[in-house]
């Protein structure tokens, strides 16, 4: 939070922002939003740590709705449908707690490459990818 601070002040930034709204005044604001209603706690304003607990969600990226043995199989096949697999964050057990973007486009790569691989085997799993 303090990087981003420094950034949002920088030179570089001055022509992007307000002149006269600090980012302590974004950060208020960003307290007042109403799709976020966690409690907030009287120092939250004030304390980098305190805001970053009461103020980030996970709301954009969303896990745990598609979860591995129950919506999905091990290879990310939806459960009784045919030909349907889901690669994204839903099939995560607990969020990261950072932007999940890269792990997920990891886990599409290799499922890719996997998906290949059953094929050019003629519908037999392969053990490994090369």
């Amino acid at each position: 939070m303090k990087t981003i601070i420094d950034v949002v002040n920088s030179k570089a930034l001055s022509k992007f922002r307000y002149p006269n709204l600090p980012v302590q005044a974004l950060m208020d604001l960003m307290l007042l939003i109403p799709m976020n209603l966690r409690p907030k706690h009287v120092n939250t304003a004030y304390s980098l740590r305190q805001y970053c607990i009461d103020t980030v969600l996970t709301i954009w990226h969303y896990h745990g709705g598609c979860l591995t043995g129950k919506v999905v199989d091990h290879n990310y096949k939806v459960i009784g449908v045919e030909a349907l697999r889901v690669i994204d964050g839903s099939t995560f057990y607990r969020s990261p707690g950072t932007n999940p973007q890269a792990t997920v486009m990891m886990l599409g790569r290799y499922m890719g490459e996997q998906i290949i691989n059953e094929r050019f085997s003629g519908g037999q799993k392969s053990e490994g990818i090369n």
